[in-house]
């Protein structure tokens, strides 16, 4: 397949890596120019071109521009009938790309992960979209939202990843300088929580409230801990964050 990219940032990237191997010809933007020459260097099916290059070149088009900057990127192209698009952007409706991107058929809204690049990575699309089944779906799990509304749901939602993140490497910081031993310390927590976390298969129901009650012993550590925290308003405030994410993306 010919697959092109508009826009070649972190996300961008670790899509083409995680499709590099699979033989296809892939055109990326010279935009981000270090992601791009990466590519091209390493890898003989890779080509940087300009923004209309990549159009030219492509069967398949993801977008990864922001949505303030799409429509002055993608009003002077020239797409043609057949080709299909995809967009990585948040902010700019399925409606609007439509208009942007005719004659060509824009496709879905895809939201993936740097994970992508390795397999075993969600990614979010509104609406169903074979092509991303196609070319992701061996590899990773693809989550079709049935409307723009609980897209958006699930896109306030993944900001957890970095909240999780957070919480992880304050943890880690701290037992590394409790035991001189950041290296550990990390190794450690990150088997501890993802280990517990995958450790049903990622179809099981209910994994997270039952770890939780799992790990509820009266007088625990984890117990203890988990209290101190709902007691500082950690759960509470996570919540509202989520709320003030979910108002904000359907105004967008």
């Amino acid at each position: 397949m010919k697959i092109g990219y508009l826009g070649f940032g972190t996300i961008a990237l670790a899509c083409a890596q995680g499709l590099v191997q699979d033989g296809h010809d892939i055109t990326v933007s010279e935009r981000n120019k270090a992601n791009a020459a990466m590519m091209s260097d390493r890898h003989a099916n890779v080509r940087v071109a300009d923004n209309q290059g990549v159009v030219d070149a492509s069967d398949v088009i993801f977008i990864g521009s922001t949505a303030e900057a799409a429509e002055a990127m993608l009003g002077p192209l020239t797409f043609r009938e057949g080709q299909k698009v995809l967009s990585f952007m948040v902010g700019m409706s399925a409606e609007q790309l439509r208009t942007l991107v005719a004659p060509a058929t824009f496709e879905a809204i895809v939201i993936p992960f740097p994970s992508v690049a390795q397999g075993g990575s969600p990614l979010l699309t509104y609406p169903q979209s074979p092509v991303t089944e196609a070319l992701y779906g061996e590899a990773n799990t693809v989550i079709t939202l049935g409307s723009e509304a609980d897209f958006n749901e699930f896109l306030a939602a993944q900001a957890l990843l970095s909240v999780v993140a957070k919480l992880m490497a304050v943890g880690v910081d701290w037992l590394g300088d409790k035991t001189g031993d950041q290296a550990g310390a990390e190794q450690f927590l990150r088997l501890l929580v993802g280990g517990s976390i995958m450790a049903e298969p990622i179809t099981a129901p209910n994994v997270m409230s039952n770890l939780v009650d799992s790990l509820n012993t009266p007088g625990g550590l984890n117990r203890q801990l988990r209290e101190i925290m709902g007691e500082k308003g950690t759960y509470d405030s996570l919540v509202a964050g989520l709320d003030v994410l979910s108002t904000r993306l359907s105004k967008s």
